[in-house]
């Protein structure tokens, strides 16, 4: 369970997905400022406090329209209830029932959360959200993301060839989408009326 400032919307075995605060800032600067946590991600610049704030209202607000266009979630550990990370539905189109996911975790990664958390962000994403399809992109380097996302019921569509560079050198873009009609282990049905 969540605490009274932070309660989760949404619990599976090993990550449980809360709402993001200002509380979280100072942490999600430090794990975007770190090296090791930021390999894989696409993002290129340096985050203070304000920056990591403004960040977390804007996501906020986007999340609180009646048709969003952002979602936004903190990763917490269901052992514990620490914030570990944060991911999002991003870029929502309501009329073609599509979006993008991103997540990264600044803490415990390895341990089973980050595929936790992302079949849950699908959850929402189509039984609350009412999408059809996800979309995501990673990197060739970054073997233990793509097997996370695979268990949580990604597929890869497709890469960019030579379409990043990182550490030094040029990397595939992997494509990978998750569908509605394929995804399993909902937490989510469990609230459908029976009959």
């Amino acid at each position: 369970m969540g605490d009274e400032t932070h309660p989760f919307v949404l619990t599976g075995g090993r990550a449980a997905l809360g709402t993001l605060d200002r509380a979280h800032a100072p942490l999600l600067g430090q794990w975007l400022n770190d090296p090791e946590v930021r390999h894989g991600l696409a993002f290129r610049g340096l985050v203070d406090l304000p920056a990591e704030e403004r960040w977390l209202q804007q996501m906020s607000e986007a999340g609180a329209e009646r048709r969003p266009v952002t979602v936004g979630f903190a990763v917490h550990d269901t052992e514990d209830g620490e914030p570990v990370g944060v991911c999002s539905l991003e870029q929502i189109d309501h009329s073609f029932g599509r979006c993008e996911f991103g997540i990264f975790l600044g803490r415990r990664r390895g341990s089973g959360i980050g595929t936790d958390a992302t079949r849950l962000a699908l959850d929402w994403a189509f039984h609350m959200v009412g999408l059809r399809n996800v979309l995501l992109e990673t990197y060739d380097f970054n073997a233990q993301a793509r097997r996370a996302y695979e268990r949580a019921g990604f597929r890869e569509i497709g890469r960019r060839r030579d379409a990043v560079s990182a550490l030094g050198r040029r990397w595939d873009a992997i494509l990978m989408d998750a569908v509605a009609s394929e995804f399993e282990g909902s937490v989510l049905t469990r609230l459908l009326p029976e009959g």
